[in-house]
């Protein structure tokens, strides 16, 4: 479950949240779209513990991260975070970063064999970060996501390293995930390609967050004409 009551957040002049109140459920997969600076990865950073708000609440799996000290992504056990840019240091490798994170976590070190084989790292599983391609890396980030098995997913514009092909493979993972029960709230501009698995759209807009309900399916396109079938 996540939970965000009355939340206030400024940037000196600029008001980036204006008392912003949205839920989301238990198998629910929901979209945060807006333009740029619109407040959404804002929104996530305050649900993640990486940034503290001015005025109201926001709560995650029953813990309002905004008071509890243990609010922070490394010791939030229900919440796994994908940021859109996603760092390693360059002389580590996909193995060590996954041993770190597993430490971290207090996730089981037996899993990150499976994790580097479900993102199609093996053969690059001691090759130095700084060596990977953004995609490689945007791959990494996403096995260090599922390295929790966390009720609560936030991820931040998760498509705009991958490709076609893997996009549909964390699309699927996703809507697997909220299937069983999790909430799952990502930030996007791409709601065309996000779509098929969005229950519900949130619009921020001017400091607010409205809710628009069910995502609209795209229409297939021809892909020789590219008009609608």
């Amino acid at each position: 479950m996540i939970e965000f009551k009355n939340v206030q957040k400024a940037f000196g002049d600029h008001t980036v949240l204006g008392g912003v109140s949205f839920s989301v459920e238990p198998g629910t997969v929901a979209a945060l779209v807006g333009p740029n600076g619109s407040g959404k990865t804002t929104t996530l950073h305050v649900l993640a513990g990486l940034a503290a708000p001015d005025d109201g609440t926001a709560t995650v799996a029953g813990t309002d991260v905004t008071t509890d000290p243990s609010r922070r992504l490394s010791g939030q056990e229900h919440l796994a975070f994908l940021p859109q840019d996603v760092r390693f240091h360059d002389a580590l490798t996909p193995r060590q970063v996954l041993r770190f994170y597993a430490g971290l976590r207090d996730a089981p070190v037996a899993r990150i064999d499976a994790l580097l084989e479900t993102v199609a790292l093996t053969d690059a599983a001691d090759r130095r970060c700084g060596t990977l391609s953004g995609g490689m890396r945007q791959r990494l980030g996403i096995a260090v996501f599922e390295l929790a098995d966390a009720p609560v997913l936030l991820l931040d514009e998760p498509a705009l390293s991958l490709d076609p092909e893997w996009r549909t493979v964390l699309m699927d993972r996703l809507r697997a995930r909220a299937d069983d029960g999790a909430a799952v709230l990502l930030a996007t501009h791409l709601i065309d390609v996000w779509a098929p698995i969005v229950d519900r759209v949130l619009r921020c807009d001017d400091g607010q967050v409205r809710d628009e309900g069910r995502s609209p399916v795209p229409v297939p396109k021809d892909v020789t004409t590219g008009s609608p079938s």
